[in-house]
């Protein structure tokens, strides 16, 4: 007899609610680097190429010590360059021999790939030298254009680089062979002075605070980030060097073909990525709210570019408890799209612990000053729906006025802002408001400045009281048809054709 096996709805819910997480987590790791990769390229200088990407390597991806450590020729040695979450006079005397003894940091340069140490040994200078009980290390490799030995017309066919795929011949072992050198040591010193040597540095990195595994996952986000950082860094120093280097006429139009024929493979590539970007940003917004028995929600998002700097959401705190959140970073684009998925993953860290709207707006804020060197700033309304007790705690961060209908008294007013915007002063002069209410008299409208100040041909804008008096004629309508309406006239107001000039957000939620 055959025996039917029943499965628990509850086992089944918990493993889609696991594989759904799972996947969120998944796009916003690809969407973070290629928001990382967007910022990398809008840095005008090298070294906030390197501290911006040292900054996301513990940021984003939680490592508490990242050091870049660089090639000192002279004394054959790698020394730290740059680092996050150390302090400088703990690095005052480090220096790695570039020799065999160097252990795995000098195994990772030499071999051209990333290598775990989850157990170094007692005479590793990582251990040594920084205490650390296990840590990563990764190449920061250059892009290069022609193979190593194509570039120096190597005759020496015997050679395992000779004819092979990898362009990097000082990462294949046994090659080199155009230096004579005697050992391991003598073709290392002679490949740190080769002008084919592509190396930028050493990424160095541990959780010696927070203890966590390094994962596969880990290792995968931080190897695609450095790969488009080698990028952006080669090209970088491609314009830098036009722009000083003393060069013949027909040098410069040689290198000007090279460069605009990477800049069009580089068109290309930013275009599919932005529509790439675009994708995954549609993905981490909340795409269909669902209602509940205590509130129903209509929203509307539109991004002015690929991606947008605007987010909204309602998102569960704890059973009856929600948060309520529109925000705007300044401009928009992609610099705004990264600082504000940097945004969204600070409240919905602080949410958990926290459900006073305007402590969680003041920990970001601390946050976005002393990590997130912008110049971008944040407007906030973020506010803590309580359906069990009834009550509504809400701030607003720099942020326009909210709309407030009651169904009970008819009444319409505004919530303006009672505090400045996030990322720029350290006091933002919150204050926080708590309204108690009755159950199905409530509507809110929030929304983003781009709705507001959309302007028809003769730059008049639709503003606020246009908007709050639409708002008013909705209050018999459903929230999605009130979203509909609100839209509608705005777009006859401004005129069907008309473009947007910021991103529009719009939601609108009775409770």
């Amino acid at each position: 007899m055959n025996q039917i096996t029943d499965t628990d709805p509850m086992e089944s819910i918990q493993s889609l609610k696991q594989q759904n997480e799972q996947l969120k987590a998944q796009l916003l790791n690809t969407s973070l680097i290629h928001e990382l990769t967007k910022v990398l390229h809008s840095c005008t200088n090298l070294q906030d190429i390197i501290k911006t990407l040292l900054l996301a390597m513990q940021e984003i991806i939680d490592f508490d010590r990242v050091i870049l450590f660089t090639i000192d020729c002279e004394h054959f040695c790698l020394k730290p360059d740059a680092f996050v979450g150390i302090k400088e006079t703990e690095l005052k005397d480090i220096s790695i021999p570039l020799g065999f003894t160097g252990g795995e940091i000098t195994d990772a340069l030499f071999l051209n790939r990333h290598i775990l140490v989850e157990q170094p040994d007692r005479n590793d200078p990582c251990h040594t030298l920084l205490g650390a009980d296990s840590y990563l290390v990764i190449p920061l490799i250059n892009k290069i254009n022609k193979k190593c030995w194509e570039m120096k017309s190597c005759t020496k066919t015997a050679c395992p680089a000779h004819g092979g795929y990898n362009p990097y011949c000082w990462s294949i072992k046994g090659s080199g062979l155009l230096s004579d050198a005697k050992n391991e040591d003598e073709r290392r010193a002679a490949c740190i002075v080769c002008p084919c040597f592509k190396f930028e540095g050493v990424l160095w990195m541990d959780r010696n605070v927070r203890k966590t595994p390094i994962t596969s996952d880990d290792i995968t986000i931080v190897t695609a980030s450095l790969t488009m950082a080698g990028i952006v860094i080669e090209n970088f120093r491609i314009f830098d060097a036009l722009e000083k280097a003393n060069l013949s006429e027909k040098k410069i139009n040689n290198k000007l073909k090279i460069i605009n024929n990477e800049l069009q493979v580089a068109y290309a590539r930013i275009n599919r990525d932005l529509d790439h970007a675009r994708t995954i940003q549609q993905g981490l917004l909340p795409q269909d709210l669902e209602d509940t028995p205590e509130f129903k929600v209509g929203t509307y998002y539109l991004s002015a570019d690929a991606v947008g700097g605007d987010y909204y959401d309602v998102f569960n705190v704890e059973p009856g408890i929600y948060g309520l959140v529109v925000a705007d970073v300044s401009g928009h684009g992609v610099a705004s799209a990264l600082i504000m998925s940097m945004g969204k993953i600070l409240l919905k860290t602080f949410s958990r612990h926290e459900h006073s709207p305007q402590k969680t707006l003041e920990r970001i804020n601390q946050i976005f000053l002393s990590e997130i060197k912008t110049d971008h700033f944040v407007t906030f309304f973020y506010a803590i729906l309580d359906t069990v007790n009834h009550s509504v705690r809400f701030t607003s961060a720099g942020h326009c006025p909210i709309i407030l209908l009651d169904r009970n008294s008819s009444s319409c007013r505004l919530i303006k802002a009672d505090g400045l915007f996030l990322g720029v002063f350290p006091d933002m002069m919150l204050h926080e408001t708590e309204l108690m209410y009755t159950p199905g008299t409530i509507r809110m409208v929030l929304y983003t400045d781009g709705l507001i100040e959309a302007k028809k041909e003769d730059d008049e804008m639709y503003g606020v009281e246009r908007l709050k008096y639409i708002a008013e004629t909705t209050l018999h309508q459903s929230v999605k048809e009130a979203v509909n309406t609100i839209l509608t006239d705005q777009k006859t107001f401004c005129g069907e054709n008309l473009s947007p000039e910021d991103d529009i957000t719009l939601l609108v939620i009775d409770f």
